[in-house]
């Protein structure tokens, strides 16, 4: 039985203990957003946003927006003649351009790569309650706060909505506030993987504020080895490479959706690391 089935089974026990469902969830999302390791690879791997089956990881946030007047797309440079740092950087200034949105809910819903036999909703209110619903059955409230968080720090939603717009800053802030052992956050293969993360998390997972968000695609520019490969469905995938692995993230321009795939290097050749889509956004519909 899968981390998913525990969750279900745990959800439709009557009157479960709060320990069972934190502790089922939390399962839930370290096997949908837990490490993946290849023993080919050097490079110490954090997988972004991916479980441990093959596949390809989508993470996506649902955005809308066109391009704001005066960017890049003006000059001749088309999306494709790009580099992988310009790309991200159109994207940022897109993303500074949205609104702030706002609503009663915050919405993530997480598809597996078979559909509704992998998905999990949950929407959270900004004083912490959480509803939940595993693979398209009932809703039910989870016992207790649950506060949004980026995920693998100690950073809830209203520290995240005074991170610094700096890009240098913002990475900063994050790998500061990062919980992982003392003995890796010094690793430079490792902290490199983990801002990555951090920053995508930031990107498709929390209601960030739009110069936060920018900020975050910024920090993503200023990375090394960033190569955009060429169009593909939702926008240019770009790549980050390392020793053994890396992250492949697909960016829109024009809306600044990002989305991310974690992948390994095995004798040459890119195996995915699993496959899950997550949407997010703020909602005023209540929990059904």
């Amino acid at each position: 039985m899968d981390d998913l089935q525990l969750l279900e089974a745990a959800l439709t026990k009557p009157e479960p203990s709060a320990e069972t469902l934190d502790r089922r969830r939390h399962q839930l999302q370290n096997t949908m957003r837990g490490p993946a390791r290849t023993h080919r690879s050097r490079r110490p791997m954090l997988a972004i946003g991916a479980t441990a089956a093959a596949g390809t990881v989508a993470v996506a946030v649902a955005a809308t927006g066109a391009l704001a007047p005066g960017s890049a797309h003006k000059d001749r440079t088309t999306t494709a003649e790009m580099s992988g740092s310009q790309v991200l950087l159109v994207a940022a200034t897109t993303a500074e351009t949205k609104p702030a949105a706002s609503g009663t809910y915050w919405h993530v819903k997480n598809v597996g790569a078979t559909g509704t036999a992998q998905t999990f909703e949950s929407w959270t209110t900004t004083d912490g309650r959480r509803w939940v619903r595993v693979q398209g059955g009932a809703v039910t409230e989870l016992p207790g706060r649950h506060p949004i968080t980026v995920r693998r720090t100690r950073l809830r939603m209203e520290q995240v909505a005074k991170l610094p717009a700096s890009p240098s800053a913002l990475k900063a802030r994050l790998l500061g506030s990062a919980t992982v052992p003392a003995k890796d956050s010094k690793d430079p293969a490792v902290r490199e993987t983990l801002t990555i993360m951090l920053l995508e998390n930031l990107l498709s997972e929390v209601p960030a504020p739009p110069k936060v968000r920018a900020a975050a695609l910024r920090a993503l520019a200023s990375l090394p080895d960033v190569k955009n490969l060429g169009r593909v469905p939702g926008g240019q995938s770009l790549q980050f490479s390392g020793q053994g692995g890396g992250t492949k993230l697909v960016v829109d321009p024009k809306t600044s959706a990002v989305s991310g795939e974690g992948y390994a290097d095995i004798n040459g050749r890119q195996e995915s690391m699993g496959q899950t889509t997550i949407t997010a956004a703020w909602t005023n519909e209540p929990p059904r």
